[in-house]
Formats: structure tokens, sequence, C-alpha cells
């Protein structure tokens, strides 16, 4: 990693000079990555508000609910000390078309130069003090499509770098979403199911190039666990090769740990096997972490192993302590799509419901309706709540998990309620497409849908939104609390503005939303723009001419997933 020196001289990088920052992104058009300079012009804004703002970059909205103690990052961090940025379209060397003599000697050498710098976007993002996810709203009318925070949390290339921060020493990252919305993700309930090898390439044998460099990734990982003492760590990701290395063509890692038969071997067996690599003496034994066996063998997916371990008398119906409290093994294999292992927990009379969310939510969240129909044909109710009274069909399309909400739509007739609290979840959080709104309106939301605390949430559900609106109210400003304060009568439009939903504000607005309702703080959809930096067709929109949003919202839907 290196930089241009003041003399114009090139400098190898160095943690003494300052901190680096990478910066993962999409490319807006086929030959180039921002042809308009949007996404860059948004970095730029991004930049200059490290330089002059004070407080911090606040945690995101599922970081705050499922990690309480997480904390944000400080902007005197990056005042501290010079930055320096990562982008590779400016950091790697690229190919000119009127430069022949270079294109003649990158085509010698062709695929092997590639995979050279395939192979070192790990180490530059290990080398990186922070991780910029730029996402930024981008209408692309050329190629159909409108790119946001979801479309990058689906591509392929966007994946890998992605895992390459999840799995170092720093594993938290930034999210951009415009100049003025920023986050701090600390959990992969941010954004579930981003294994590469289901990434989105143009390319489709790009993913075969991107196998070794997950496994060298891992590898890595892994043995960064051993030498912090981290075991936990260790035996989480160990367990999740299956999951690290899904639609990749990849030899799992086997036997870090030696001393064990290997498979196959006389006198060897599953779980002697699994109890050695993760250190357990017996089945019945909770690590540090605050899981069991169980929890561990359920993330592997191991159909053979899980019969083992329920021969041996493991408790089907344990639920994790700490490191994500109260999950149980059938939350944990329905969340990662291991289904057969769901099957098997489930004949072994695993519980459908219990802990924070029922089982039926993991597999919303992921995005697996193949685990929703097994579970709702052993019994588990498709409009099954949770504590604070969020359905199933508001956690899926919460997420933007579109054939998990299509799966939930044909298990059960929602109701108009459910349908509208599933488009201000849609809206609140990662959902906001024009594709899930909609759907959602199709089927008889109310676009102009108010959010009734007494109604929508249960009576522990009012405490929390009550309490997070207090911190508000004292100055203890955080994701969370900014939306409790504004909950009460709040729109689908309020909370996609308010959330940089934008692609979700522009639908609703394109639907006909109605601009002038206010909430019960007496702020409208606008006032929640207020000091933000908006794409054009959104002020366009809020200030009541929606042809433009209507324009956007229908590029968004030419490249939807689930028919519309």
């Amino acid at each position: 990693m290196a930089y241009e020196g003041a003399q114009g001289n090139i400098v190898v990088f160095d943690d003494s000079v300052g901190n680096a920052a990478f910066v993962s992104h999409q490319w807006v058009a086929p030959d180039h990555p921002d042809p308009d300079l949007r996404q860059m012009k948004v970095l730029q804004d991004v930049l200059r508000r490290f330089l002059t703002s004070q407080g911090s970059i606040p945690v995101d909205y599922a970081t705050e609910i499922h990690l309480p103690t997480a904390k944000g990052i400080p902007f005197q961090e990056f005042q501290s000390c010079p930055l320096f940025i990562w982008y590779d379209y400016f950091s790697v060397p690229q190919h000119h078309a009127d430069r022949p003599n270079l294109a003649r000697a990158v085509s010698a050498e062709g695929s092997a130069l590639q995979m050279r710098a395939i192979n070192s976007i790990p180490a530059y993002v290990v080398k990186s003090r922070y991780f910029f996810a730029l996402c930024p709203v981008i209408d692309c009318p050329l190629q159909g499509r409108v790119l946001n925070a979801m479309s990058w949390s689906r591509r392929g290339w966007c994946r890998v770098e992605r895992a390459s921060r999840e799995l170092s020493e720093h594993d938290t990252w930034i999210l951009i979403q415009s100049s003025t919305s920023l986050q701090v993700v600390h959990t992969n309930l941010s954004f579930p199911g981003a294994c590469v090898g289901e990434g989105e390439f143009t390319v489709n044998r790009d993913r075969a190039k991107l196998a070794p460099v997950m496994r060298m990734i891992l590898s890595r990982k892994l043995r960064l666990s051993l030498q912090a003492g981290d075991f936990p760590s260790f035996r989480r990701h160990l367990n999740l090769q299956s999951v690290h290395f899904r639609d990749l063509d990849v030899e799992p890692i086997l036997h870090p740990v030696p001393g064990c038969q290997p498979e196959g071997a006389p006198g060897a067996d599953a779980v002697t096997q699994f109890l050695h690599q993760n250190g357990f003496t017996r089945v019945s034994c909770r690590d540090k972490g605050g899981w069991w066996p169980l929890h561990y063998a359920a993330l592997s997916g191991r159909m053979e192993l899980i019969e083992g371990l329920l021969l041996q008398r493991a408790d089907p119906n344990r639920r994790t302590a700490k490191d994500e409290p109260w999950v149980s093994a059938l939350d944990l294999a329905v969340f990662y799509k291991h289904n057969q292992v769901a099957q098997l927990l489930i004949a072994a009379k695993a519980r459908l419901a219990g802990g924070l969310f029922p089982a039926l939510h993991q597999a919303a969240m992921a995005d697996n309706p193949e685990g929703i129909r097994l579970l709702c044909r052993a019994g588990s109710d498709a409009l099954a709540s949770n504590w604070a009274f969020l359905g199933t069909l508001e956690m899926a399309s919460s997420y933007g998990a579109v054939y998990a909400m299509e799966e939930l739509l044909q298990q059960a007739q929602h109701d108009p309620l459910a349908l509208s609290r599933a488009l201000i979840g849609a809206s609140s959080f990662r959902g906001g497409s024009a594709e899930i709104v909609e759907r959602l309106l199709r089927m008889r939301a109310d676009v102009d849908f108010q959010w009734d605390n007494h109604r929508d949430f249960t009576k522990v559900g009012c405490l929390v939104a009550n309490a997070a609106s207090l911190q508000h109210r004292l100055g203890r400003r955080g994701a969370l609390s900014v939306q409790a304060y504004h909950w009460q009568g709040r729109t689908p439009l309020m909370a996609a503005v308010q959330s940089a939903q934008y692609e979700a504000a522009a639908a609703l607005i394109a639907a006909g939303a109605t601009l002038d309702i206010t909430n019960s703080r007496g702020w409208m959809a606008a006032d929640f723009a207020e000091g933000h930096l908006l794409p054009i067709f959104l002020k366009q929109g809020l200030a009541g001419k929606r042809e433009e949003c209507k324009r956007v919202s229908s590029l968004a839907l030419s490249n939807c997933y689930i028919s519309v």
C-alpha cells in the first residue's frame, strides 16, 4: 500500500503516518465507476464533514437494538491525524484505450495480473483502519437500474470486500447513504445473507476467481482468533465455512487443530471430531461466549453431526447467552438457510418460538422462503410477532427480503393493518425499494398510514419506545432514539426520508403519498430533510413536483426481483 509523497514520489504507507480508509462502492457504468462523479461528490462532502463536525457517527438501527453496548466513531478520530483514502479506480493502475502499448502488455500477462490484483483486495482492507461502504441512491437510466445500499450488499465484488473487513481485526464499517446519512455497522443483522458465492456478478466466471480469496480470508481469521484466545470467534467461523464458501468451489479447512483422528479413520466419529476441533470436552458444556456445542453445529449445517449430538442428549431448546443472546439452534439453522438441519431439529421437538424473535422471524430476516414453508408446516403462525409486536411480514419487508415477503403473503391473508405496518418497516430500515413499496400498496397497504404506538406496539414495545424517546429529549441521540422520538403519527414517507431510504421515498411520492401530514411532533416529511443533501428527484418530489420521482420509481421497478 503506497501513496504519493509531497515531492511526487511513491511512498510505502505505514500506520505511523496516519490512518487509511478503504472505499467499497458500485460501478455506475460498465466502463467507468463514476462517470458523472456523483459518488465522488458524496464522498468529498462526507470527508469535509469528518473534518468539521463534532460528536460521533452513530451505530445503525439494528446494531443499537441487538448490541446495546456498541459504540459509534467520534469525528475527532478523523481530525487527530492524516487520513489516506484507498479507492480502487484511482489506487489501482487502469487500462486506457489511448495507450495501446500498455493495453498489449496487460493483455499479454492476462489473468495472472488480474488475479494478483484480486488477491490483494483483502490486504488493502486489512491495512485500512476504516472501511467505507459508499452507497448513495443513484439512478442509472442507461443501465435501467437504481443503485443503493441494498444493491451494494448484493454485488459479489462488494461482498468479498465486506467479508475481508468483517473477518479482519477491525470488523466494523461505516455505511454512507448520503452526504449526511452515516452509520457504523457492527453486526451482520444489519445486512444478512452476504455470502460471496451468492452475490451478483456481471461476469459470472468472476465468482470462481474469488474462491481462493475467501479461503485465504477465512484461514487468516481462524488464525487471528486462536492467537487472540478468542475461542468463540474461532468456533463460530470454523463452523460457518459452509456459509462463507456457499456456491464457491473451494476445499474446506478441515483440521486446523492437531491431535484428532482424520475423518474416516478407525474409531473416529463426527461428534468426537467436532468436540475436539472446537475445544469442548462434552456435549453439555457451554463456552465463555454463552454457546453450547449444538449451536456451533447448527452453523455448520452438517446433518450427521446434529444427529450425533442429539443422540448424545444435546438439548435442542438451549438458548445462547452473551453473544447474540436467546438464540436457539433452530434459529441459527433457518437464519443460515440450513433447512434440512432445521427439519431435523423440529423433529427433535425444538420449539418454534421463544427468545427475542421466533424462528420464523429469523427465516424472514435471512430471506429464506423454504425455511418459512418448513416452519409453517410445523405449526408456526405466519403472522407471528416478537416482543415488540413486529410481525413476520414487517420483519421481512424491513430487511428487503422480497422472496420471504412473497412466501408470507402466500401463507396467510394479511389484513390492511399488517400490510401498512410492513410498509412503515420497509421505509424505516433496509427494505426501502420501489419493488417492496409497490407490492405492499397493491395488496392494499395505506400509503398514508400513521403509526400509533399504543395500537402497533405491545406494552413492552411501548416501554422501549418511550424510554428511547426520553433519551432523545435528554440529548442522548442515537439511531433508535431519533426514530422513537418521531414514531407516534409518522407515515411511510416520513420514515423513508428520515432513514435515507430515498428510493422508497420516490416510490411513495410517485404513488400519491400526501406531503403535508404531520406526526405528533408537528413534523411533515419535508422537515426530516432539513440539513440533509437530498437527490434532486426527492427535493422536487417533496416540493410537490412528482414527475422525477415517478421516473426513478419506474426505473427501479424495471429491474426488480419479483414481478409486480
